[in-house]
């Protein structure tokens, strides 16, 4: 639905987190997508799937026999240069830690979805954070959103992020299942011309080709080894400022800010402070206006990036 505003035309449309993911990633431009379809994540990649057969979207999609062969092709889709994207939930990202691990510890800017699932036993297809916290400290930044306008925010700030060079290392995009993953909500989309603008073409530090041939996750000494895992350690520290001045950009295009690193609401010097992340964290918003009514000043920190993590909130 256009609505205008002014000389300015905005385009809201009603969609589930899945669809604003895919909507996101479809603008983003990606030149791979592998996926193996999981519960409840698979509308993302169907929807992918479909606008790369319509031509909508001029891009590889490598239907895969598993979790762990979808990250090893975004694997070798990135290191040959290319953005790639994949997308999975809960048992699947189990499936496909091992490969995780090496695009988290490669230094590989592929963007991940994840839509956050409980792990069983007892079995259940509902929100929880124990798959994408199992992955906390694979090399990977973890942007946790609070609704679906910034699921289609987030993933479009997540290529560029991950494709800085200061930060050059992947980005999961969580949202929990059901709750955003299968509920639609009113989302404003950008044009194409808008996106093109905030995130450029990728521009890889490098790109595998059979002329100029190199090794990738070959053998390290134990000295090697340190260097590789200190220089991902300081490059998630410069993370921090990139994530917020890609956030301020993002901001003064859409008039949207999520906070950067952290995101605070309700009163900053008050009685009682709440921290969240996700979907809750709307809800203690919620609960937060409500105790102020009531006389007990509170405040709400949203932690939106979990990984870096920002110590001070």
């Amino acid at each position: 639905m256009l609505v205008t505003e002014g000389k300015k035309e905005r385009n809201f449309e009603m969609l589930t987190g899945n669809d604003a993911i895919a909507q996101g990633v479809i603008m983003s431009r990606p030149d791979v997508i592998a996926a193996y379809p999981i519960t409840p994540a698979t509308a993302i990649v169907e929807r992918l799937n479909r606008a790369v057969s319509a031509g909508e979207l001029d891009a590889e999609f490598i239907d895969v026999e598993s979790e762990h062969s979808a990250m090893a092709a975004v694997i070798g889709a990135s290191v040959s240069g290319g953005r790639a994207f994949t997308a999975t939930a809960a048992h699947g990202l189990m499936y496909m830690a091992e490969n995780v691990f090496w695009a988290g510890y490669g230094r590989l800017p592929i963007v991940m979805a994840v839509v956050n699932r409980a792990l069983a036993p007892g079995w259940t297809i509902w929100v929880d954070h124990q798959d994408t916290m199992a992955m906390r400290d694979a090399g990977w930044g973890q942007i946790y959103v609070k609704n679906n306008q910034e699921a289609y925010d987030s993933v479009i700030q997540a290529f560029k992020i991950a494709e800085n060079q200061d930060v050059y290392f992947p980005f999961m995009v969580c949202l929990d299942g059901f709750v955003l993953s299968h509920v639609a909500a009113k989302v404003e989309l950008l044009s194409q011309e808008e996106v093109d603008g905030f995130l450029p073409p990728f521009d890889p530090l490098v790109a595998m080709h059979p002329s100029e041939p190199f090794a990738f996750g070959t053998l390290t000494a134990p000295n090697e080894y340190i260097e590789l895992r200190t220089n991902l350690q300081l490059a998630m520290h410069a993370a921090k400022k990139i994530i917020k001045d890609v956030n301020d950009e993002w901001t003064r295009l859409t008039g949207r800010d999520h906070g950067g690193l952290v995101e605070h609401s309700g009163e900053p010097d008050g009685d009682l402070c709440i921290v969240a992340m996700s979907t809750l964290a709307e809800e203690a918003e919620v609960a937060a206006q409500e105790l102020t009514r009531k006389g007990i000043r509170t405040g709400v920190a949203r932690v939106r990036v979990f990984r870096p993590f920002q110590k001070k909130i």
